[in-house]
């Protein structure tokens, strides 16, 4: 009988000189299988028909069952189902063309990695069976690795270019329209951005979409169905809690038993919405926005991985909107100094301008070689000594709030509480108003009937209620004032009414701001510190100041004022 030796092996290894060497048959008891019994793969060898002639300890170990159950049976048949007939269609042509052939297969329900490799020589077909599934996960990791630095790298390249083109502008929704712009289509399918506004609604500042027909699709959508600070998923509640949102894949069915109104459902189905992302745009831990990033087409699938990065730009896009936010407000601040010194200087100016001119008059008569005592006491030095009186009444007052600013500003408003009957302050302040009332033609109804005690200081009461009355017969000259103080078991007001040029509703929430004018101080005098002053008085006492107006209507003002001192 014919033997191989091993150098014939070796040969063979190499997958060159079988397949051209005249094979004649040779039964399988001839060949040298001391060298395949120790090789670490599993070796097969196997007629041309796959009939298995030869198996190694390997393959017996591989297949968990003694040799001579394998042997007789066709090759295909000893491997799992899943592989047996692509296994048989290579072993097939191998018998056939004598060209070698490899191939791996995946055993998943193990989740195994194997290579086979396939060799005819001698009328026989010799299968060589090994394992690589260290080296397959090996490789899964190093490319997953690499995978993640390309992604890394596009990621920061990405957020680079954000952070140039956010810098490029502080203007609040110019930066939010770059943005949304940006993000499309590198990010999503369709980006957008919604800011909460003071009255608790919710504007969709910046929107972009791939395909422009959607964006004026959404917005339709958005202004039949409105977001709601108070909704229980999406854009609502990321601005309500300032916490991501991510849904990795929004199926029909999930949708279908969010939204129970059957047309809200039709219409939102028809943005062909797929997944989304919503991060808070947040700075010094207050939600300014939601930036939104949605898919539509379906071939995107979100990973946490897109939303570090959404997290990361939205933090960007926030810092951003926060410098522009503080540059707008110093902007502001300026102006607002410069129409303070403006104000501050004409208001000034005007009670000394006045106050000179009656001093030199007085100066002049005084001094004049016809005069005679009798004339100091005239009627004219008497008005003139009044005038004086007024102006530097008027001076003293200014003076008086640049102090409280002062004092105010650096945290040094100090209250000297007192028990105080609110009502009967008012009675004696209100009649010290007689001719500035009388100058206005305004006529003053007091209706304070009985007491309003609480633990109050009692210069700032005076202060408060000075300021508000001063208030009501600047802009409601030649109407009637009403002045009313009431109390109940737990609190004290007092309220101002006067029927002059009222105030506009988008206008009162800046009422209080410190140098606000809200009409011409070429019509109105003052420095724009009053109602500040009331309210920082009254905030110190634990009290509220409220407003009720509209333009035409006149104004009411309304304090009210905790009886007993805050614990």
């Amino acid at each position: 009988m014919t033997r191989i030796r091993t150098e014939r092996v070796d040969h063979h290894l190499t997958g060159q000189g079988f397949a051209n060497a005249a094979a004649s048959p040779v039964d399988v008891e001839g060949l040298d299988t001391v060298l395949w019994d120790q090789f670490p793969e599993s070796v097969a060898v196997c007629a041309t028909d796959g009939s298995c002639l030869y198996a190694n300890p390997s393959m017996e170990r591989a297949f968990g069952g003694p040799r001579a159950e394998l042997l007789g049976r066709s090759l295909w048949e000893l491997y799992p189902q899943v592989v047996r007939e692509q296994l048989q269609a290579r072993f097939q042509r191998v018998a056939a063309a004598g060209e070698p052939e490899a191939f791996e297969w995946h055993f998943a329900s193990e989740d195994r990695w194997f290579v086979l490799r396939l060799f005819r020589g001698h009328g026989r077909v010799y299968v060589f069976s090994r394992e690589n599934t260290a080296e397959k996960k090996q490789e899964a990791i190093l490319r997953g690795l690499y995978d993640e630095t390309r992604r890394a790298q596009r990621h920061a390249a990405f957020l680079a270019q954000a952070s140039e083109v956010m810098t490029s502008s502080l203007e609040h929704d110019e930066i939010l329209q770059r943005l949304t712009s940006l993000a499309v289509p590198p990010l999503a399918d369709g980006c957008s951005v919604d800011v909460p506004l003071p009255d608790g609604s919710v504007r969709r500042v910046a929107m972009a979409h791939v395909r422009p027909e959607l964006v004026e699709r959404t917005r339709a959508y958005h202004e039949r169905y409105p977001i709601r600070m108070d909704d229980a998923h999406g854009v609502g509640k990321v601005l309500r809690t300032g916490a991501t949102e991510f849904v990795a894949e929004l199926r029909p069915e999930a949708l279908a038993q969010g939204i129970a109104d059957e047309a809200r459902r039709r219409a939102t189905q028809e943005l062909g919405l797929t997944a989304y992302i919503i991060v808070p745009l947040m700075s010094r831990g207050q939600v300014l926005g939601a930036l939104s990033l949605v898919n539509t087409e379906g071939g995107r699938r979100y990973t946490q991985a897109d939303v570090r990065l959404a997290e990361d730009l939205a933090r960007r896009a926030a810092t951003s909107l926060d410098n522009g936010r503080l540059y707008t407000e110093a902007q502001e601040a300026v102006r607002a100094r410069d129409s303070f010194l403006s104000v501050a200087s004409h208001e000034l100016n005007t009670p000394l301008t006045s106050l000179t001119l009656n001093v030199q008059a007085l100066r002049r008569q005084l001094e004049s070689p016809r005069a005679s005592p009798g004339d100091v006491a005239s009627e004219s030095v008497s008005n003139k000594v009044m005038a004086v009186q007024r102006q530097l009444s008027r001076l003293s007052s200014l003076v008086r709030e640049l102090l409280d600013v002062s004092r105010i500003t650096a945290g040094k408003l100090r209250l000297e509480r007192e028990e105080l009957d609110l009502a009967a302050l008012t009675r004696e302040l209100v009649p010290r108003y007689a001719e500035e009332l009388s100058r206005a033609g305004c006529l003053l109804r007091l209706e304070a009937p009985g007491p309003a005690t609480g633990s109050w200081d009692r210069l700032r009461v005076e202060q408060v209620l000075q300021n508000l009355l001063s208030n009501a017969i600047k802009y409601g000259r030649g109407h009637p004032i009403e002045v009313s103080v009431g109390a109940d078991a737990e609190r004290a007001w007092l309220s101002v009414r006067d029927e002059g040029v009222g105030i506009a509703l988008e206008a009162q929430p800046r009422l209080f701001h410190r140098f606000e004018r809200l009409a011409s101080e070429r019509h109105y005098g003052g420095l724009g510190l009053g109602l500040w002053i009331v309210r920082q008085i009254v905030d110190a006492m634990g009290g509220r100041i409220l407003v009720r107006s509209a333009p035409g209507q006149g104004s009411t003002f309304t304090v009210e004022l905790p009886r007993l001192p805050p614990e």
